[in-house]
């Protein structure tokens, strides 16, 4: 086959109800031309020049009618929708632990051109992470809860000690008032929902638990130096006898992410490649800096909220930000407040 048969049409541009202008294309060099789609003529597509060089978005010269204003319905209906999951467990393999709760991440947009600018992480173009909590999942696997609508969202599923079993690779979204479901957690794509009443639709929606200081918005220095502080840099700074590993404030993110094998930037270029997640191979269960605190290390013993921050830190690919600005950051922050009545007090 030619390339020349690959041929699309592009940038309409409507004249009235049945008339319109739009672009047809080819992957040839200057193979785009100006043509007209008339709804009630044969052909429907009419050449009418090629254009040299290329152009996009052809617009009429003459002047229109004003299209009458069409009302913002949205305007006076709630922030947020409901999530219904069925069987967390559809679609993981048998063997995966029990899945206690999900994890609701925030996706901000990225507000500038250039890749990787700002540097948020690992990779060169890491998404922007805001962690809005966790909701809890059912003895049958299901959950039901509430989230703000408009926001480009993923999930991850969390076994009982916080670490992630799988974590979506896609986002999803809520429109104001709107109740999505989905089936389980990875199912197949013609899976269908069992034939039974969810538990989680016999008790009203869960709101969502906020995570530690520093998840939203995300910030390596607020989240996890923190912990670090108060039981690592004792030992782990220059001149200390751990102070190989320096995990003061200007050098622990490098440290961290670079520890052990697979270290964190191990993991995190490795999905990043493949571009999918692997049940129960998520970033916190795999790393060996949790295995070096769990197994005990130098009679260091973290409290619950401290392992939790590291956790959280881990799971959502280690990153030093999880914002491009600092009118973005306060933006989210601003958010939080907004939209506080659907956060577990």
């Amino acid at each position: 086959m030619s390339l020349s048969c690959l041929v699309e049409y592009h940038d309409r541009q409507p004249f009235i109800r049945s008339v319109a202008c739009l672009l047809k294309g080819s992957l040839q060099p200057f193979g785009q031309s100006l043509a007209m789609f008339h709804l009630h003529r044969k052909p429907v597509v009419h050449h009418v020049r090629t254009c040299a060089p290329a152009c996009t978005y052809p617009l009429p010269v003459q002047p229109r009618p004003k299209p009458a204003p069409v009302s913002d319905r949205l305007a006076e209906t709630p922030e947020e929708g409901y999530f219904v999951l069925t069987n967390v467990r559809e679609g993981l393999p048998a063997d995966t632990p029990p899945i206690t709760s999900l994890r609701i991440v925030a996706v901000p947009a990225k507000t500038q051109p250039e890749m990787n600018t700002p540097n948020l992480g690992v990779t060169a173009d890491d998404p922007g992470k805001c962690v809005l909590g966790t909701v809890p999942v059912e003895r049958d696997g299901s959950a039901y809860f509430v989230a703000p609508s408009g926001v480009p969202l993923f999930f991850q599923a969390l076994a009982a000690d916080g670490t992630a079993v799988q974590t979506m690779r896609t986002a999803t979204y809520l429109q104001p008032g709107q109740k999505l479901g989905c089936v389980g957690c990875h199912e197949g794509r013609s899976t269908p929902a069992a034939n039974r009443r969810p538990m989680a639709l016999n008790r009203p929606p869960s709101r969502i638990t906020p995570g530690p200081e520093g998840s939203w918005p995300l910030r390596f220095d607020k989240l996890v130096q923190p912990v670090l502080d108060r039981h690592c840099a004792s030992c782990h700074t220059p001149g200390k006898p751990g102070g190989r590993w320096n995990l003061s404030p200007d050098a622990a993110y490098h440290t961290l992410v670079t520890y052990g094998q697979p270290s964190l930037r191990d993991h995190v270029q490795t999905r990043y490649r493949e571009g999918r997640s692997v049940a129960g191979q998520g970033a916190a269960a795999t790393s060996p800096i949790l295995a070096l605190i769990r197994k005990g290390h130098h009679g260091v013993r973290l409290e619950a909220g401290d392992m939790e921050r590291l956790i959280v830190w881990m799971d959502t690919y280690a990153q030093r930000l999880g914002s491009f600005s600092p009118a973005q950051e306060q933006e989210l922050m601003l958010l939080r407040q907004r939209w506080a009545k659907l956060l577990s007090p």
